[in-house]
């Protein structure tokens, strides 16, 4: 029986046309973020080190203020016109396109040097010109994977990941939870629309939340997949040195590690399975409560957003934290551990979170659908109210 029902709930899904829609969102988002936004292009490697090299040499308007007068200030002055040189040789290197060995060499020097100044207090240094510790290690990370696999580092090498991070940055998180609460609004109440189809088929409460939920989770993530994979077929043949061989950063153990970008989509593909899963459990509870679809939406935004709501109001509460989670690209590049200044948002612990509240859901779930009963009229049997 849970195999008719399941099914039945198949063809209930192609025949929906608020499906199609998100269907169709999903197959052509990527595809129409990478046409629009490929007119102009994320920032190459070397516009972004120019750019560094000119933000940096600022720093000296300030340090020349103070550094007559106070030693620890002229000690950072000494140290910021090594940096200036390296960065200046960093630029020369990449606008020539040659000797990329010397330009990770002069990178990693860089680091050093800032890593250095930091331990002196980043005396003279204004607070909007200081590099934080975190870009450091990301650029420490990086430089080092290209060192240890040998990639060929040209302008434009990390170009094509700079697109796929952009497109997914805008899909995870608050856009993403929209199309899951849309999809799953009426994931229970729609049943009532087939009482009589669905008094053939007896079958038992959760199974029949199990067959909806695989069914719905199976149908996004699918054409998210396909989505994704049609924007990157473009960008293969239509971006200039379009290689997938570049690393993406991913924040564990307190730092950040660089990782190729299969191993990236991998865990990010994981990560969205997971949130697909948890959210249409809670539409399923949202029902259970909620009879009206649009109810179900404002309430699922209200729970992703209560964590800023309540840092609006000056309270910093790490126990809403772990809500965040649903953003899963914010979680894996570690966007979200230094927005919360919260080492917790990594990406194993979501995966754990997300399981216990898979977990918890469904023992709610089934908590109601035991104990909550209705009598209809008012002389017959007991009738279950889902």
């Amino acid at each position: 029986m849970f195999w008719k029902y399941t099914r039945f709930q198949w063809k209930l899904t192609l025949v929906n046309r608020k499906n199609w829609f998100i269907a169709t969102f999903l197959l052509l988002f990527f595809f129409l973020y990478f046409l629009y936004y490929g007119q102009e292009g994320p920032l190459t490697m070397y516009d972004k080190k120019k750019m560094e090299m000119q933000l940096s040499y600022n720093v000296f308007d300030y340090l020349n203020l103070e550094r007559h007068d106070i030693p620890e200030v002229q000690e950072v002055f000494e140290l910021y016109k090594e940096l200036q040189s390296l960065l200046g040789m960093q630029v020369w290197h990449m606008a020539g396109g040659e000797d990329p060995d010397q330009y990770i060499e002069d990178g990693l020097e860089v680091n050093r040097i800032r890593l250095e100044i930091h331990e002196l207090g980043n005396r003279g240094i204004p607070d909007h010109l200081v590099v934080p510790v975190d870009e450091i290690l990301k650029e420490e990370a990086l430089l080092h994977y290209i060192k240890d696999n040998d990639l060929p580092l040209t302008s434009e090498s990390f170009l094509t990941n700079d697109y796929v991070t952009n497109a997914v940055s805008m899909m995870s998180g608050l856009l993403f939870l929209l199309i899951l609460l849309i999809g799953g609004n009426e994931i229970l109440v729609q049943d009532g629309k087939y009482r009589t189809v669905l008094k053939g088929m007896p079958i038992p409460f959760m199974q029949k939340i199990t067959s909806k939920v695989v069914v719905q989770s199976i149908a996004i993530f699918s054409f998210l997949v396909i989505g994704l994979f049609i924007g990157i077929v473009y960008l293969t043949t239509n971006v200039e040195d379009s290689a997938f061989s570049f690393p993406i950063l991913m924040y564990h153990d307190e730092s950040f590690v660089a990782i190729s970008t299969s191993r990236y989509l991998l865990y990010l593909f994981i990560g969205f399975a997971f949130v697909t899963v948890f959210i249409l459990l809670l539409s399923v509870l949202m029902n259970m409560f909620f009879r009206h679809a649009v109810a179900n939406i404002l309430i699922g935004l209200g729970f992703f957003l209560l964590p800023d709501m309540v840092r609006a109001l000056g309270w910093e509460t790490t126990v809403l934290h772990p809500i965040k989670f649903i953003d899963i690209h914010g979680v894996i590049t570690g966007d979200l551990a230094v927005a919360l200044d919260n080492p917790f948002m990594n990406y194993w612990n979501a995966l754990l979170c997300l399981s216990i509240g898979c977990v918890i859901l469904i023992a709610i779930i089934f908590a109601l659908n035991k104990f909550s009963y209705k009598r209809i009229p008012k002389n017959a049997p007991l009738e279950k109210a889902f």
